[in-house]
């Protein structure tokens, strides 16, 4: 039995795998990059222990021999190395096996045939599941390329053979020429090998306009199961966004029929603990199988909440030898959940990234919101790790109620000091091909709907008190101007207030006619969210 698991990981996933080892009992161990750095990682304060890396930023996270140490020194049972980092290393998992540490993943015999993509789609289309014209070699040179780019057809699309997260990913519309095929190959090799040790990419067949729908597997090498789908076509970049179960595109029968080909590659692999089997959904209903996420994934929740079963837990238990407890019939779902991933980036400013410090941290509340983050006021945003700063999840009866309640959890989240792509989350949220369901892979681009993002309104802000009326600052800002005083007389419409807010002008206005009692705005002051600015 495993009583004491090391977290390889930081952040949101660290936090969510604490909460279920206290739920069963099991000690956990936390990581920190280095001394002094504690107040900035949550999980220090949460675990039942914590160690230093002693390396800044991700280095730290990827020394196999370090984290080998402090396992050893904090005689834990097994290590999870939750998402990203070393999450997919089947060497980091072999070599936790020849220390007699349980790797909670697949055994590294499955993590080594998954990475592969080319040897995945061969096993895939050796197993009947249908997969997308591709190379079944690395690329290496531009002869390559012209061989394999004649026999496909374009649209192409370059793809890192042992890489993953959407990373690397080049479309290629139409021919090119032999200088052109050189200087991409090369700027490819030079990408991937900064973020993957393996810098070999092969060809595939590029379809724009798809959806990408998941299934969540779980096994124990002789039992296997899906949990159903996850819709997680919102991406920019190849980066998902949002994501929902089930999704509004898949019928039950389309259901059972991708699932079976899900669980046919888990069977194949003889599958232990959970992974997720991707494919590409075009607009007659045909899927192609795309790729093998053998790992927890950032979206996870969605399935645990429409399910009703802890992935976390169910990881664990396999690892430490039960096996599984129910049957697919036994698989029952409920409602509507959605994810909102909430980054570090500036949606007016082309999504650059943003870091620095965590002024004011107010976290959403309400019914069917649940909200994972290791957010707090005074975070720092360090440069060197991913955006992700927390994920706003909605369960509702339907994906109306859902979508419905995330709205409302995205108004209530309060994150100042940088810059989120919250106002961007929000406009999606009121698009009409997202409410549709419509949507694919390619929406942001295709659609335009960064140039619909606008600052909130600034207008109709006031509040009910017992005798008196307030108008509250609805964003963080600086007063560029009043416009009436004390005693003035206001019509409805009439601007009261001017707010800079992200670098844009705002007027509040009145919704109504009355008398101005009180002024609390000054000319050049800042102002928080929710400061009262008038009262009437």
């Amino acid at each position: 039995m495993i009583k004491k698991i090391l977290i390889a990981n930081r952040g949101e996933i660290a936090l969510r795998i604490i909460r279920t080892c206290k739920k069963m009992g099991i000690e956990s161990v936390a990581l920190c990059p280095e001394k002094g750095q504690e107040p900035n990682f949550l999980e220090t304060s949460l675990a039942d222990e914590y160690y230093f890396l002693e390396k800044e930023g991700v280095q730290g996270y990827l020394d196999i021999k370090r984290i080998l140490e402090i396992a050893k020194k904090a005689k834990v049972d097994a290590i999870h190395p939750g998402y990203g980092f070393l999450a997919e290393n089947w060497l980091f998992a072999k070599i936790c096996e020849k220390n007699k540490i349980k790797f909670i993943g697949p055994h590294y015999s499955i993590l080594k045939k998954s990475e592969d993509k080319i040897a995945a789609k061969k096993l895939a289309k050796k197993l009947q599941i249908p997969i997308l014209p591709m190379s079944n070699k690395p690329i290496n040179s531009p002869t390559d390329f012209k061989k394999w780019a004649f026999k496909i057809g374009y649209p192409l699309v370059l793809k890192a053979r042992k890489g993953g997260g959407g990373i690397g990913i080049k479309v290629i519309g139409e021919q090119i020429t032999t200088g052109e095929i050189f200087a991409l190959l090369l700027r490819a090799r030079k990408q991937m090998s900064k973020i993957f040790a393996d810098t070999e990419f092969f060809l595939e067949k590029y379809l724009p306009g798809v959806k990408h729908i998941e299934f969540q597997i779980v096994g124990d090498g002789k039992n296997f199961i899906h949990l159903g789908e996850r819709e997680c076509s919102i991406q920019r970049r190849f980066q998902k966004i949002l994501e929902e179960a089930p999704s509004p595109s898949i019928d039950q029968e389309l259901r059972e029929k991708m699932g079976k080909m899900a669980l046919k590659l888990a069977k194949a692999l003889r599958y232990k603990t959970i992974g997720t089997v991707e494919f590409l959904l075009d607009k007659n209903k045909n899927f192609y199988f795309m790729e093998i996420n053998p790992r927890i994934q950032v979206e996870h929740i969605v399935t645990e909440a429409i399910s009703g079963i802890d992935l976390v837990e169910h990881q664990i238990r396999i690892s430490q030898g039960e096996k599984l407890k129910f049957s697919q019939d036994e698989v029952k779902f409920q409602g509507w959940a959605i994810e909102a991933r909430i980054n570090a980036e500036d949606p007016f400013s082309n999504f650059k990234p943003s870091n620095g410090k965590v002024k004011r941290f107010l976290p959403p509340k309400g019914d069917g919101i649940f909200f994972h983050t290791f957010l707090r006021d005074g975070q720092e945003i360090f440069p060197y790790f991913d955006s992700l700063l927390a994920k706003a999840i909605s369960y509702g009866k339907d994906r109306e109620e859902a979508v419905s309640r995330l709205k409302k959890a995205l108004d209530k989240t309060v994150i100042e000091g940088i810059k989120t792509n919250i106002p961007f989350l929000k406009t999606l949220l009121e698009d009409k091909e997202f409410l549709e369901g419509s949507f694919t892979n390619d929406f942001i681009e295709r659609s335009g709907i960064l140039e619909k993002i606008k600052i909130p309104e600034i207008c109709k802000v006031f509040i009910p008190g017992k005798k008196e009326i307030s108008v509250l600052a609805p964003i963080s800002g600086q007063i560029v101007e009043v416009f009436v005083k004390e005693g003035d007389f206001v019509k409805e419409g009439q601007k009261l207030v001017l707010l800079l807010a992200m670098k844009m002008e705002n007027e509040i206005l009145a919704d109504r006619e009355g008398k101005v009692k009180k002024i609390l705005a000054k000319k050049d002051q800042s102002v928080k969210k929710d400061d009262v600015l008038i009262i009437f």
